[in-house]
């Protein structure tokens, strides 16, 4: 057959369809980023000079004092059977935290005394040699020398004199001749960790040379200064004359870290109530170093701009053409502008809707108004926080709430109405007037921008009733429990209790009055303050709280996750191979399909503590393995030696030296 028929599909154009349209322009999936991470860089610098301007103001008095002890014992004329000058620095139990806080305290020293300071760890002293050199090297390498040549060599001695050993003092004697430094400020960072003898060693040697070099000790501890002392012997200690120093503790830089930047009440960016107690759980129960705090917050800070395209709406002086149609699209698309929509329906406020979702312009303006709306609200719902600890830090109500519970209860939405409120209007009622006298003092100096209540109008006024009352005990309220007295009577044989108001002064009276009017004030204020910001429209750009990445960063399960990876490969792989195998249905947990350390791994789990090798080869011959074709043993046996190979990398096994054939378990599953 020379021919066959063959046919043209021509489709009819018209039957309404229109072709399918192109996308032209090119999809932006991180909108604006560089102006974001901009703004990042910018909320963060002044968050970042906060951290320091705290850590300086805490540290500021232990660190007066030290450098205050050093100026004394290198200006002052000492006899020459006076001890070494050594300052025992408790630094508390935060071993993370030394670091830091010494490279603070030697910037100090070096502005305020001309000392050379030098700073020493365990593990660069195992003995007393080789602690020397490092501290010859580090004094000899100091960028400040007069002769940069000759940085990072210890000095030489003359032609004629002999040649110093480079763990010598002299060769620190005689850059300290060059340099003309008052004295040398030796710092032991974590004098708990080194050696004993080595510590005894090094007094002995220093207190030798006391009368050619200015040295100035400086132990840091982490437990105690009479541990300190008990590890080194009675000759030594008598080498030393000491002082002690105590450092501000971690959980008190904490606290005071969190109220100045996320308490505070000029945050641009909150994070959220969620996150701020995993990131204070996390520093009390694994760590308590302030640099892991600060490093969690900055994590919130880059996640939130990076991730979410409608923080640039935190940008100071932003203008519409600042602002691309992508960004209006993902407002249109937040959970609180839909909303908002919602409720502006239930209102029949219709063309305001249709001008929000036609109008970028008009979102622009909208958006920008409830920002800075939004910022207004958490400003102050941060001061009612900062108010409300400060009230009952002056009441003396027990037990004592750090501002940072009251903050994460406060942006829960959970004070109104909690008993911790209610305790301390309680309280509020029954203050004497000496205790009201300290509580309206207590408060000057605060920023009052926030807060509406005139409280000197008050403090004048009990000012003027105790000038009027002639009795020197203080005025008390009708709530006082001094002004209530119990009734008994009897009635048809049974005894009734009964309490009844004793009569009040024209002094106490007036002072009831008072402080009610103060009660129902702060009542009103702490109500109409303490609202929920989470429901507020647009607080997904003003606040941040996903827990999800700070806790994989931050609190990672590596150990869970490769357990689960080679126990369950199909839960990574996604694919259904590695699933149930139809053929061996009786089996369903080994595959052949699956990965061969997953398979070497579940039979691992299988097995005991001492393992056959034989009887492990074996059994995975028999499943990863081709019983009909011999030429794939050899393949199968490079991947059990190199399965083998990567659960001893792992550290789940070990070789034993009980038999040559057999492993061990290092590690049992879901320890």
């Amino acid at each position: 057959m020379e021919h066959q028929r063959c046919y043209i599909y021509d489709p009819d154009q018209a039957d309404g369809r229109s072709a399918k349209r192109q996308r032209t322009a090119k999809l932006a999936s991180q909108a604006q980023l560089p102006a974001r991470l901009q703004t990042y860089h910018e909320l963060w610098s002044l968050q970042n000079q906060r951290i320091q301007a705290t850590l300086e103001e805490s540290e500021k008095v232990t660190q007066e004092n030290i450098a205050t002890f050093i100026r004394r014992t290198t200006e002052g004329v000492r006899d020459d059977l006076a001890g070494i000058p050594s300052g025992l620095i408790v630094a508390g139990p935060s071993i993370a935290s030394h670091g830091p806080f010494f490279d603070r305290l030697g910037r100090r020293i070096k502005n305020i005394t001309d000392s050379a300071y030098l700073v020493l760890t365990s593990g660069e002293s195992p003995n007393l040699k080789t602690l020397l050199k490092n501290l010859i090297k580090k004094a000899t390498s100091r960028v400040d020398d007069d002769d940069e040549e000759d940085l990072g060599r210890p000095s030489v001695s003359s032609r004629n004199a002999p040649k110093l050993l480079d763990f010598d003092l002299g060769h620190l004697q005689e850059w300290r001749n060059r340099n003309r430094v008052q004295s040398v400020v030796v710092v032991l960072q974590d004098s708990e960790a080194f050696d004993s003898g080595v510590l005894e060693q090094l007094v002995e040697l220093v207190y030798s040379w006391r009368d050619r070099l200015p040295f100035v000790l400086l132990f840091g501890i982490a437990t105690s200064a009479e541990s300190f002392e008990d590890r080194l012997s009675g000759r030594t200690t008598r080498y030393l004359e000491g002082q002690k120093f105590d450092v501000t503790q971690s959980d008190e830089i904490i606290e005071k870290l969190f109220s100045a930047i996320v308490a505070s009440t000029n945050v641009p960016l909150r994070i959220g109530p969620g996150l701020s107690r995993r990131i204070l759980e996390r520093q009390k129960d694994h760590v308590q170093n302030v640099q892991d705090f600060s490093d969690g917050l900055k994590y919130g800070y880059m996640s939130h701009f990076y991730a979410n395209c409608t923080s640039i709406f935190l940008k100071d002086g932003l203008s519409f053409e600042d602002v691309s149609p992508e960004i209006f699209e993902a407002v249109r698309n937040l959970p609180s502008f839909r909303i908002r929509v919602e409720m502006m329906l239930e209102k029949s406020e219709t063309n305001e809707i249709r001008s929000l979702l036609t109008s970028d312009q008009d979102l622009f303006q909208d958006t920008t108004a409830n920002v800075d709306q939004g910022k207004q609200i958490l400003y102050a719902l941060s001061s009612a926080a900062i108010v409300f600890a400060r009230l009952r830090h002056s009441l003396h109500v027990s037990p004592n709430v750090p501002l940072s519970s009251i903050w994460i209860r406060a942006a829960s939405g959970d004070m109104v109405g909690s008993p911790l409120l209610r305790e301390t209007m309680l309280s509020v009622k029954k203050l004497p007037s000496d205790k009201l006298d300290q509580l309206l003092t207590a408060f000057h100096g605060l920023d009052v921008t926030y807060f509406p209540i005139n409280l000197s109008a008050y403090h004048h006024e009990l000012t003027d009733l105790l000038k009027k009352s002639s009795s020197s005990t203080p005025l008390r309220t009708q709530h006082d429990v001094r002004n209530e007295s119990l009734r008994t009577t009897v009635v048809a044989q049974k005894v009734l209790l009964s309490k009844h108001k004793a009569n009040l002064s024209e002094e106490d009276n007036a002072y009831s009055d008072l402080v009610a009017r103060l009660h129902d004030e702060l009542d009103e204020y702490f109500s109409t303050t303490f609202i929920d910001p989470r429901a507020l429209y647009l607080s997904e750009v003003l606040i941040y709280d996903l827990k999800s990445p700070h806790t994989e960063v931050f609190q990672p399960k590596p150990r869970f996750a490769i357990e689960r990876a080679l126990a369950s490969p199909h839960d990574y792989l996604g694919c259904e191979c590695c699933g149930v195998d139809n053929e061996r249905a009786e089996d369903a947990s080994l595959a052949s399909t699956q990965p061969a350390t997953a398979i070497l791994y579940q039979l691992y789990l299988e097995s005991g503590a001492i393992i056959n090798v034989s009887d492990l080869w074996s059994a995975f011959n028999t499943i990863a393995g081709d019983a009909e074709d011999e030429n794939t043993e050899s393949k199968t046996m490079a991947l059990f030696q190199r399965s083998l190979a990567e659960l001893k990398y792992l550290g789940l096994i070990k070789p034993t030296k009980k038999k040559a054939d057999h492993i061990a378990k290092a590690m049992w599953r879901g320890l």
